[in-house]
């Protein structure tokens, strides 16, 4: 069986012997009828969703063989309509004139010529028509693409919103001649009326049902790709049930529910094709404007290991005041750790789904941050992870000091919390396990770093002496439940005038 790396087309990926993991069972409620719409992140499945769906409804049952849905559907032909904007064309043409001719595609399918020349009577005219042959499906794959796409360029975006409105509109007056609706997107944009007007509209977002119907589970994974489980464990020289810990360090850890955990299938297919540990999924699109919001809100990227939002955080975005941790979680690069309902509403703790994106997400920053190039970035955290290898603090803090140097003092407030977190960059930028604020019994630890043969902590402080900061990490027992390695303290002073690390001393603190 081949890894189905990047192919979105149900048809294609049953006819060509590619791996398929069994979602179908999911769609028992969706084939149903209704009206429904997923946000997820990109590369998470979502247009395959709606090939699969699209097939189904087509009465492709030889597609299904061996799947859940082969048994539990009746295959009924239905009309579909997909409109799929990760293909529409806006770029050379108006958005509206794009819709037109991808209504003409799907009109064609039945041997039917167009006659309206605009987006929303074309959309109204081709549901009207074609059901004439039965209740129509409608598929709409990224709908929101034509405003993310240009969310800064504002005269662009005000347009395509009203566009959208306009073409979104025409499915509430049209309920009687529908089956199902089935709307995904990365973004819930809170002002379209797809979400104002589709009173019916279920946003099964973070449904627990569904938490599983896009991205891989442990146990699909297991069931599925077996054999290059042990090709990839054999490569690296580690038995397998020893390899599952660091397989789901990495890629494992997306949720919708708090509960149930999923890997990005892209990056888990591409580490099984590479057999390497890097960050796949950030490689196809860098969030340079994301970047730059955390930048000028000057938010603390100590915050994103682990931070409490509300609803209105998690359900929807408004364009006209985009909230980067709204967009983090929107696109993916935060997730649900956990739900705690209580009489004031709910509230999401969220987090870095795993060491993924939470490398890439840092070195980002840190690139936001700093005067370095991208190759530089790369270079940079392998000096240090060289010298943290060896345990010489001189050259690991004269590296530390060389970047600082390049940082101008508005990006940060002159307080400690910001140089642990410029600090905490660093050492992820590393690659080596990096955990900042960690909690123990009798304190809170700024940093622990740990490698093959040390647990490291190190303790920040503005002004003072470095032998007071160990003392401190010594006094509130900060090692206790380390075990297997030694502990090496380390106690950091950092000067605000100078903006420069200015003394450390290092010490043993356990043996092992």
């Amino acid at each position: 069986m081949r890894l189905p790396v990047g192919i979105q087309d149900f048809t294609k990926l049953r006819e060509n012997n590619y791996v398929y993991v069994d979602k179908t069972m999911y769609l028992n409620d969706l084939v149903k009828g209704g009206s429904y719409f997923l946000s997820r992140p990109r590369r998470f499945g979502k247009s395959l969703l709606l090939s699969t769906l699209k097939a189904a409804f087509t009465g492709r049952k030889d597609l299904f063989t061996g799947l859940w849905l082969e048994n539990n559907f009746h295959f009924t032909v239905l009309p579909v309509i997909r409109l799929d904007f990760s293909n529409i064309n806006f770029t050379n043409k108006s958005l509206d004139e794009g819709i037109v001719d991808w209504l003409r595609i799907n009109a064609l399918e039945y041997d039917y010529d167009l006659k309206s020349s605009n987006a929303r009577d074309a959309f109204r005219e081709l549901i009207q028509e074609l059901s004439k042959l039965g209740k129509v499906v409608v598929l709409i794959d990224e709908y929101d693409k034509p405003i993310t796409d240009c969310l800064f360029e504002l005269e662009k975006r005000d347009t395509h919103q009203k566009i959208l409105k306009n073409v979104y509109g025409v499915l509430k007056p049209m309920d009687a001649y529908l089956h199902l609706v089935f709307i995904t997107g990365v973004s819930k944009i809170g002002k379209l009326s797809l979400f104002s007007d589709l009173n019916n509209l279920q946003d099964i977002s973070l449904h627990p049902k569904f938490a599983l119907l896009c991205g891989y589970s442990r146990i699909e994974i297991e069931t599925n790709f077996a054999t290059e489980l042990k090709t990839v464990a054999d490569f690296h020289g580690v038995a397998l049930p020893d390899f599952w810990d660091l397989i789901q360090f990495w890629y494992n850890g997306y949720s919708w529910d708090a509960q149930q955990k999923v890997y990005c299938p892209f990056s888990f297919l591409l580490f099984l094709e590479q057999q390497r540990f890097k960050s796949y999924w950030f490689e196809t699109g860098t969030p340079t404007f994301l970047m730059q919001m955390i930048r000028n809100a000057k938010l603390n990227p100590l915050e994103f290991e682990l931070l409490e939002v509300s609803d209105s955080v998690i359900v929807a975005t408004e364009i006209e005041r985009l909230d980067p941790v709204s967009l983090m979680f929107q696109t993916g690069y935060l997730t649900i750790k956990n739900i705690e309902n209580n009489p004031r509403g709910t509230l999401y703790a969220l987090g870095y789904p795993n060491e993924e994106v939470r490398q890439a997400f840092s070195n980002g920053l840190l690139l936001e941050y700093s005067a370095l190039l991208p190759f530089q970035v790369d270079q940079f955290g392998l000096e240090l992870q060289r010298a943290i290898l060896r345990l010489d603090w001189t050259s690991f803090f004269e590296a530390v000091n060389r970047l600082l140097a390049g940082i101008p003092y508005e990006i940060f407030p002159r307080q400690e919390i910001y140089f642990n977190s410029l600090l905490h960059l660093m050492l992820v930028s590393t690659g080596l396990r990096t955990q900042s604020q960690v909690q123990t019994s009798l304190g809170r630890m700024d940093t622990l770093l740990e490698t093959d043969t040390h647990f490291i902590i190190f303790e920040l402080k503005i002004g003072g002496q470095a032998e007071t900061a160990l003392l401190q990490m010594i006094n509130t027992k900060y090692a206790q439940g380390l075990v297997g390695k030694p502990v090496l303290g380390i106690g950091v002073i950092f000067d605000l005038e100078r903006k420069s690390i200015v003394a450390w001393k290092d010490q043993l603190i356990t043996d092992a």
